[in-house]
């Protein structure tokens, strides 16, 4: 039985460019998930998505390998294999890592790694720290041997080349690819806000529950501005910490457990979420949170909503751009206060960010980037 899961190919397309591929298309395994931990959000949006786009439209051969995991032996790997991707910490331990990258070198597969996060760089505080850390030698491993590194930022892949010469290694090629959102995943109405609204702003704010120290100073702030007008705003939370605050301008909304894989929740939020006027996206000041993306602005944007957030490399293009409303440390109520007198103005912006993500930032383009790198990995026939 072939060890690689061929992932469901949807119903059959046309090529957007046909006459473009090769003798013969690309057949490529893809190493996405940690053992015992479900796809994250950034395999579906950086990997399954874009590159099931290839499978549909260009005919590509996309095996999903299933999870490495302990004793460590030769990985089984599928056949005539033109490429392996390995994403994030999917390769858990040093030995298994050793492992794959020789399985891989004998049987000339070209290793590309994907990395959205500084894993390395996870604060002391951050509640992954310690799931993470027992995997730091593994990726450090991939890091420097992989044949491509692909960055979803440049700012991850200058910390990550800075790690490599800090440990006395060359660093070998890299690329960044955007993160960019599926179209058909995200399909729906788009519901501006009002420009005419009146009543609370309805303020959103989303995330995993690893957030809390990005939060905690604007609820603070947020608590603040409720006690001097307490009719201002309203916040939906939707994940964020794992304990929130029990506030009268505060609601949880929990996501169901069958609604937790990525495709299901977009599906779950655009069904249930009510309209909402901004997005927040606050971030602490840390290298973790510098190399970050902005996948939330483009995730505010998808439902059709401005987004406030913290100024510094992670927003800092968005908000230049005129894209995204800043909103420095101590200054989050003051600038709720102005969004709630300016809806108009906030119509606009979530108009044209949302016109940025269909133009720019789709997972199409995602597509077409993985198409340029990984194509020429084909063999003859």
């Amino acid at each position: 039985m072939d060890p690689g899961q061929r992932m469901d190919r949807g119903p059959a397309q046309e090529p957007e460019q046909p006459g473009e591929q090769p003798g013969r298309t690309p057949r490529i395994g893809l190493l996405a998930q940690a053992p015992g931990a479900p796809l994250t959000s950034s395999a579906w949006i950086r990997l399954l998505l874009p590159l099931g786009l290839l499978q549909r439209q260009e005919g590509w051969e996309l095996l999903q390998l299933p999870p490495l995991s302990a004793p460590a032996g030769a990985p089984e790997l599928p056949a005539e294999l033109d490429g392996l991707i390995v994403q994030r910490a999917a390769c858990p331990s040093l030995e298994l890592a050793e492992c794959l990258l020789s399985t891989c070198r004998q049987r000339r597969i070209p290793v590309l790694l994907d990395l959205d996060d500084a894993l390395f760089a996870l604060p002391e505080y951050h509640p992954e720290r310690q799931r993470y850390g027992p995997m730091l030698p593994a990726l450090d491993r991939l890091l420097a041997a992989a044949d491509l590194r692909v960055f979803s930022t440049a700012n991850l892949a200058e910390l990550c080349r800075q790690r490599l010469r800090q440990q006395g290694l060359n660093p070998g090629p890299d690329v960044v690819v955007p993160n960019g959102l599926d179209a058909h995943t995200w399909a729906g109405k788009v519901r501006f806000p009002q420009a005419a609204g009146e009543g609370p702003l309805q303020l959103l704010y989303m995330g995993s529950r690893t957030h809390a120290a990005d939060l905690a100073p604007v609820l603070d702030e947020l608590d603040h501005l409720a006690g001097r007008q307490a009719e201002a705003f309203r916040l939906t939370l939707i994940g964020g910490m794992e304990s929130a605050p029990r506030r009268p301008w505060l609601e949880v909304l929990d996501v169901p457990l069958e609604a937790r894989r990525y495709p299901r929740f977009v599906r779950w939020l655009r069904q249930h979420l009510p309209r909402h006027d901004l997005g927040l996206a606050p971030l602490a000041t840390n290298p973790f949170n510098a190399a970050k993306s902005d996948v939330k602005l483009l995730d505010y944007a998808a439902l059709g909503l401005p987004s406030l957030c913290s100024p510094g490399p992670a927003y800092q293009q968005q908000i230049d751009a005129g894209l995204a409303l800043a909103a420095p440390p101590g200054h989050w109520a003051e600038r709720v206060t102005w969004a709630a007198r300016h809806r108009r103005q906030l119509r606009r912006l979530a108009q044209a960010a949302h016109h940025q993500l269909d133009q720019q930032r789709s997972s199409a383009r995602t597509a077409a980037t993985w198409a340029e790198l990984l194509r020429p990995l084909a063999r003859p026939s």
